[in-house]
């Protein structure tokens, strides 16, 4: 696959000094510059993608659907939490 430019993005000289502080050795600001867009983008259709959930979910509970309490929703996250930390949480 062929490499493609993105177009040159315009800063403020702060904007540009804040950038090349936080250049890792030997990292590029071009480097950096595509990382962050790259992960931007995907945060950015993951994003998409839970809002899209939320209304589905919205419009099967409109319809009918089933539910679960506040109380049911927080055990369920403290039994999540207590696997991934593997203590239980107060």
């Amino acid at each position: 696959m062929r490499t493609a430019t993105l177009p040159a993005v315009r800063v403020t000289p702060e904007t540009r000094l804040l950038i090349e502080s936080a250049l890792r050795e030997g990292e590029t600001l071009s480097t950096f510059i595509e990382q962050a867009a790259a992960q931007h983008a995907r945060w950015r259709k993951e994003d998409e993608a839970f809002y899209a959930r939320g209304l589905a979910a919205a419009q099967r509970l409109d319809a009918g659907g089933p539910s679960i309490t506040v109380d049911q929703s927080l055990a369920r996250l403290r039994v999540r939490a207590a696997a991934a930390f593997g203590k239980p949480l107060k």
